[in-house]
């Protein structure tokens, strides 16, 4: 799908759609506990759905009805029901559910699209092998499709790397509970991505599991657990209102966000003192956000590891922002659902943007993008930043490949165009 957009005043509210990540942990949480959970005002949307898919194919019942999701969970005994288990290019889907397929007696095959077999997954392996569970790259490069034969856990503690991902973590803590000994896990390294760790925790409390963290560098889950089923709300989506929060400050706004909690545990709340430090007025309220601005943005030095998802917005802010913009900490951003290091600069390059790429960070300087056709090479934060940034470029642009919008934000054009945008599909 192509969209093509001419640049628009924006302003106004949009409500920030249902938490991904949130979505995820929930589902997988509630497949794990005994009875059922009713999961309100979930996001239905691709990786979310192959999340659902997962949870049924491994035993639990997944129903969508109008209030919400009612997940039947397995009491934490896993039957697989099918030998194969597909996930799209859901990185998140893969790597949680493989410590739960790892809890059942079944072999079973994990695999993905063609963009899904390039991203490493060596780390979640070699977890998994530690815990004496047989588990293997089918092509032996590291990356899907994944053999994994269930079985019981048979080591009380590990110690993994999780420097290009923290999703495996998250996998084993969800998983850890309904063990009989439990588990510790030693991090050994840099640990990616620490805010997502926040809401797994969080969700695991939420629904009556305790688990201990020590500083990040351990983690302490006791055995025979058991989840509780519950009613339980998702949260509003930080990474999807980034966009949103970013027209705010490039434009001026006034632009109000709704559905955003303040005291949110989201590391991609972050945004929002980038965003000040650059220039930006930010109001809070106790469940939205309006961003507006009276003043030129500048440019900022941000170490980025923890926030991989807004580095194609932040990239787009800097673009319109007074003088040079570091983005750190971004290595393991080449192994997302494009290489968003490399492909942001280059759609940004299109725009006349010029910019510094380096192994493990982006340099943007900022001034007045052009408008251009540009590629959102099957990403969706990539498809909607460029959309952001066609908004405010001297010239209309078109996003080739707009569809990706649909992995987490099936309704981003629409509110876009709530907002005051002119874009549409074009042949």
């Amino acid at each position: 799908m192509k969209v093509k957009i001419t640049p628009s005043k924006v302003w106004g509210e949009v409500s920030a759609p249902p938490s991904k990540s949130y979505t995820h942990r929930a589902l997988i949480v509630a497949a794990l506990a005994a009875g059922t959970s009713l999961i309100a005002d979930p996001l239905l949307a691709d990786d979310t759905r192959y999340t659902i898919d997962a949870g049924r194919a491994l035993g639990a019942g997944v129903e969508v009805r109008d209030d919400g999701l009612a997940v039947r969970g397995t009491g934490g005994i896993i039957k697989p029901r099918q030998t194969k288990i597909y996930v799209g290019n859901s990185g998140s889907t893969i790597r949680m559910i493989a410590p739960l397929v790892a809890l059942g007696n079944t072999k079973v095959i994990l695999d993905g699209d063609n963009r899904l077999r390039q991203r490493p997954m060596g780390e979640l392996l070699a977890a998994l092998n530690s815990l004496g569970i047989e588990a293997r790259s089918l092509n032996n490069n590291g990356c899907p499709p994944l053999e994994i034969e269930g079985g019981e856990f048979k080591a009380r503690e590990i110690a993994l790397s999780a420097e290009l991902s923290s999703q495996h973590l998250s996998g084993l803590l969800m998983a850890a509970p309904v063990t009989k000994e439990g588990l510790t896990i030693k991090v050994e390294g840099g640990l990616r991505s620490r805010p997502y760790i926040d809401i797994t925790l969080d969700v695991m409390q939420a629904f009556g599991v305790e688990a201990v963290n020590r500083g990040y560098k351990e983690f302490v889950v006791k055995g025979s657990q058991a989840y509780k089923a519950r009613n339980y709300r998702i949260e509003g989506d930080y990474s999807s209102a980034a966009c949103f929060l970013a027209a705010g400050a490039i434009g001026g706004g006034p632009l109000t966000v709704r559905n955003l909690r303040k005291g949110s545990v989201q590391g991609d709340r972050h945004l929002l003192d980038i965003l000040s430090q650059m220039g930006a007025d930010i109001v809070y309220q106790e469940d939205s956000v309006t961003v507006s601005r009276q003043r030129a943005l500048k440019g900022v030095s941000i170490d980025a590891s923890d926030y991989p998802d807004l580095v194609p917005t932040l990239a787009v802010v800097a673009a319109f922002a007074r003088g040079r913009t570091e983005l750190s900490n971004i290595g393991h951003l080449r192994f997302k659902e494009s290489d968003r290091i490399e492909d942001t600069a280059a759609e940004l390059a299109k725009m006349k943007v010029k910019t510094e790429v380096g192994e493990d960070g982006l340099v943007i300087h900022g001034g007045r993008p052009l408008g251009a056709g540009v590629e959102a090479h099957s990403d969706h934060r990539l498809a909607m930043s460029l959309s952001l940034a066609a908004l405010f470029t001297a010239g209309i642009s078109t996003i080739n490949g707009a569809e990706a919008v649909t992995k987490s934000y099936p309704r981003f054009f629409d509110d876009l165009k709530k907002l005051g945008a002119e874009a549409e599909v074009v042949p």
